[in-house]
């Protein structure tokens, strides 16, 4: 019997023994190693728990049997007792040392009577060792840092995508530089490059149309022959004429009140209809000045629209069947291009709070449903021969036959009145002739801000479209066009 508990004393410290050189394993291997070991947290606790766990129901089972031998066996095991301590402490001093003692988690080892107990020490050092190596192994995967940079698919697609990133102006630029003019030379000047660059663009072209005499104006008195292109301060000149050929202001305010309302008329009292021959004649002579005032090709149709087709120029709608552009042009686009305008837009594009289909409110006179929108209308245009366009939207190129004609003093609208002043000091008349501003109608905006608005509702197709149509008059007049992803007529 005896010989059985000596027997189960010593196969108690080959147990002990076995655990802690199993932790101490564990516990002296690099933390990196147990990571890529796949060393999981799991399985230590399990496989060390279940050590832990045969070693004190051993305790509890023989307990009586382990203090008799104790007794009679304590010389024999102090030594073993002394060495084995060695051993933990040695691992214990080890592990401190690569781990931070503020975060270990220890179980104080418990004494009796003031001994040492043996197996229980064994049995805490194992638990303060499994500890620290559950903690260093939790720090492991809570401070790993990837090296691999974090992919955000979403803001790389919108970096490479260049349609999101859009850097042309939010309006048109119609005038790419400012024209200054100093003197009379500088402004024989700019005469003389206009009338090149037109003479350039007719060279070479065939079955040019000739002029139309019934659409000129000459002063002889003056050797001035005078093409008007409406919306290009036409009405202004139709006045100059009456002051250029020498009436006095009462005359003049007899020739408006017989023609009221009609520039034209009044213009020809003085400017009467000649002849193609007597023309050619006046054109030959050497103080001829054959004269233009040309405008931007798209601001001048849109003038025209708002002007003729936006609005009505009476005080109500009761007058709608007396306006000549709606009766002539306005009620026909809208028969054929309203539907397809209400499917483009939506039927509350028409409403009394939208206008009324203008992306502007009407500043005079009044606007209805029953009036086309800019939409409706450049479809017209695009689907109308220029030849039939009514003279306040035909190409001036067109209308005026500039290839036909010897014209010489090409004014721009934009600059009129500085190159208005030396054209007039050119006929000796500067006191005749004053800038004036007849049927303006821009409520105080910027001309590129409104031509944004409008051309906005147009489809690409569209402004390409009518470029086409007005390219003529880009190119022979030297404007541009800049807007979104075009460049009409812009040298790269």
């Amino acid at each position: 019997m005896i010989g059985n508990k000596y027997g189960k004393v010593i196969i108690l410290a080959l147990i002990n023994i076995l655990a802690v050189c199993f932790v101490y394993n564990n516990v002296a291997t690099d933390n990196s190693n147990i990571v890529h070991g796949q060393v999981e947290e799991g399985e230590v606790v399990k496989d060390t728990a279940e050590v832990v766990k045969h070693v004190d129901q051993t305790n509890i089972s023989d307990g009586k049997s382990d203090r008799m031998a104790e007794h009679r066996q304590s010389s024999e095991l102090d030594n073993k007792q002394e060495d084995t301590r060695d051993k933990f402490k040695q691992a214990s001093d080890t592990k401190h040392s690569d781990t931070n003692s503020e975060s270990q988690v220890s179980v104080s080892p418990v004494n009796k009577d003031g001994q040492d107990n043996f197996k229980h020490d064994a049995v805490m050092s194992m638990k303060n060792l499994l500890s620290i190596q559950i903690h260093a192994l939790r720090v492991n995967r809570t401070t790993t840092v990837s090296s691999e940079p974090v992919q955000d698919e979403e803001l790389d697609r919108r970096l490479l995508d260049s349609s999101e990133i859009d850097l042309s102006p939010p309006n048109p630029i119609i005038i790419s530089s400012p024209i200054s003019i100093g003197d009379q030379d500088s402004f024989h000047k700019l005469m003389d490059e206009r009338s090149e660059l037109l003479h350039k663009h007719c060279s070479g072209r065939e079955n040019m149309a000739g002029v139309t005499s019934n659409w000129m104006y000459a002063l002889e008195s003056k050797s001035l022959v005078w093409c008007p292109v409406y919306k290009a301060a036409s009405t202004n000149w139709m006045h100059n004429l009456l002051h250029l050929a020498g009436k006095k202001e009462e005359d003049i305010q007899k020739i408006i009140s017989d023609h009221p309302r009609q520039p034209n008329d009044q213009a020809r009292v003085v400017a009467p209809i000649l002849s193609s021959s007597k023309l050619r004649k006046l054109s030959t002579s050497a103080q001829f000045k054959g004269m233009l005032v040309v405008r931007h090709p798209f601001d001048r149709l849109l003038s025209a629209f708002r002007d003729k087709l936006e609005r009505c120029h009476g005080l109500d709608n009761t007058t709608l069947q007396t306006e000549w552009y709606y009766k002539t042009y306005g009620k026909k686009i809208v028969n054929k291009f309203r539907k397809s305008a209400e499917q483009r837009f939506g039927p509350d594009y028409f409403s009394e709070e939208n206008n009324f289909g203008s992306p502007l409110p009407i500043a005079s006179g009044w606007r209805s449903s029953l009036l086309p929108s800019w939409w409706e209308f450049v479809q017209y245009i695009l689907h109308t021969s220029p030849s039939r366009y009514d003279e306040h939207w035909k190409p001036a190129s067109i209308y005026c036959a500039v290839c036909s004609f010897p014209f010489n003093h090409i004014l721009h609208f934009e600059n009129i009145q500085q190159e208005e002043k030396f054209f007039a000091e050119e006929m000796s008349s500067s006191d005749l002739i004053h800038p004036r501003w007849e049927n303006r109608n821009d409520e105080g905006l910027a001309k590129e801000d409104i031509l944004g608005k409008y051309f906005n509702l147009l489809d690409d197709q569209d402004i390409n479209a009518l470029y086409k149509i007005y390219k003529d008059d880009f190119l022979m007049f030297g404007y541009q066009f800049e807007y979104k992803h075009f460049r009409f007529n812009v040298e790269s």
